[in-house]
């Protein structure tokens, strides 16, 4: 991969490991919190425990409660209809704001947490079998949009959701258009009684994924995430891994060096996607993890010619190459490294640089030890970190899916640094519950995995309809 200098010599590994280690700096969370609606009651704490994440309270810009200016509340007067909107319940409650509670979630140093931290949580007040979730979706729809735009990620729990099926119902109560297609790079597999909710990750649990905005690659990325836990990771005590992390990419935008993001905004990304027509098997023998999945799985099809046309329709420059038989899929294309918020107008960190960089995979396993203190994540970082520093650094190959800046430059492993730095300072971490429902953002709040060996994880997820992103150049400069 031509990401190094032809200087770049055993020198270079040094430089590498030590980025690496300075990247990992333990966050010093400080921040204040105003008040949040409504006090958790006993049974609300109790279901909560020691959750955490951190965030910050969001206001919007416009410095009033009316983000949404068209309500999409879909208020049911009719008894009949609420019941059969809600599993059949015979007597649910009325879908109000009375009886739910929220908070965020507490600070706790088993999660690197040190303060109260988002997402916002609601969960009910008095836990009873007749609260209907989707009626309260459907029935508050302005409420919930304003929290997910307020603090970016919304976790509903302890609703007893037990079933794909019952994601897609609750999720379409909020977002009745949902989509079920997938140019993103993690293998995923639909799940049984859906068509719309997906595995959240076909690849091992103890691979790491950095943290990103869903399809950010892309012209148009979905608008928001849902993520729900069939199976939350076995809880141990202290013990640490398995979170779906979060990252507000706003502040990450603001956290980076001023010259870094004036010459990310100058010369923008560069995305080059190479896929064979199957994934590479098996799993642990790469160092690449973008190769896992093929063309034949992004597009659901294998027939050249469809590819073609869906790539003309999705408006993704493409050719084929590899010779006679020509089965090599390549995409290449510039992109802005920035987008501002569709709503709020505020400058995000809007790019896959950090997933697709060739030392992204070492380097979050490296701060997967840091925080767990595993060792075998730094064995993994180290053999993989060697294995790709020969690979990409001194032999030049390429990923699978490469990034550089936007004239063919490369993003030097001290820059990649200096980014992941400024996502880790920012990562909140939240430990899985059998039920939950996470909302995200995805224009302005990222998700990744924390690996883990624990192997009764069972992670969904299911995507709005895709929002073009705007593409108005992003000022790089002080943010002052």
């Amino acid at each position: 991969m031509n990401l190094c200098h032809r200087s770049f010599t055993v020198t270079g590994l040094v430089t590498f490991m030590a980025v690496s280690v300075s990247t990992f700096v333990t966050p010093q969370h400080v921040s204040r919190f105003g008040s949040c609606r409504g006090k958790a009651s006993e049974l609300s704490k109790k279901l909560i425990e020691k959750q955490q994440v951190f965030w910050p309270e969001l206001s919007s810009t416009n410095g009033d409660d009316t983000a949404i200016p068209t309500s999409r509340n879909q208020l049911t007067s009719d008894q009949a209809l609420l019941d059969t909107s809600c599993c059949g319940m015979t007597a649910p409650l009325a879908p109000s704001l009375d009886h739910i509670d929220t908070s965020l979630l507490p600070a706790s140093s088993e999660t690197d947490n040190a303060v109260y931290v988002f997402p916002l949580v609601v969960s009910p007040k008095n836990y009873t079998e007749n609260f209907c979730l989707r009626g309260f979706m459907r029935a508050n729809r302005d409420w919930v949009d304003e929290q997910i735009l307020k603090y970016g990620a919304v976790l509903f729990r302890g609703f007893d959701i037990d079933s794909a099926a019952e994601v897609e119902a609750d999720v379409r109560a909020l977002e009745p258009n949902l989509s079920n297609e997938y140019r993103g790079t993690s293998p995923r597999n639909t799940q049984e009684g859906s068509d719309f909710v997906f595995s959240a990750a076909e690849v091992p649990s103890h691979f790491p994924i950095a943290q990103h905005l869903e399809m950010s690659f892309l012209p148009a990325p979905p608008r928001r995430l849902f993520f729900s836990a069939l199976q939350a990771p076995h809880a141990t005590p202290g013990k640490k891994g398995g979170e779906t992390a979060l990252t507000d990419f706003r502040k990450v935008y603001r956290d980076l060096p001023p010259k870094l993001r004036e010459k990310l905004a100058t010369k923008k990304i560069r995305y080059t996607r190479k896929h064979k027509e199957y994934g590479f098997k098996p799993e642990f023998m790469t160092t690449d993890i973008t190769s896992l999945k093929g063309w034949s799985d992004l597009f659901d099809t294998h027939d050249q010619t469809l590819v073609e046309e869906i790539c003309r329709a999705e408006d993704t420059p493409m050719r084929w190459e590899g010779g006679k038989d020509k089965k090599l899929f390549v995409s290449e294309y510039n992109s802005e490294p920035f987008q501002y918020h569709p709503d709020t107008k505020e400058p995000v960190y809007f790019n896959h640089a950090q997933v697709f960089h060739w030392s992204t995979f070492p380097a979050e396993l490296f701060h997967a030890f840091r925080r767990t203190k595993d060792i075998r994540f730094l064995l993994r970082s180290i053999s993989t970190g060697l294995v790709s520093f020969v690979t990409y650094g001194l032999l030049r190959r390429r990923v699978s899916l490469h990034v550089s800046y936007g004239d063919g430059s490369p993003i030097s492993v001290r820059e990649m640094g200096q980014i992941r730095k400024a996502i880790h300072k920012n990562m909140v971490f939240n430990q899985w519950k059998t039920g939950d429902l996470l909302l995200i953002d995805n224009f302005s709040t990222s998700h990744g995995r924390e690996p883990t060996y624990s192997k009764n994880r069972k992670i969904v997820v299911a995507w709005s309809q895709a929002l073009a992103k705007s593409n108005d150049p992003v000022y790089g400069g002080s943010t002052a």
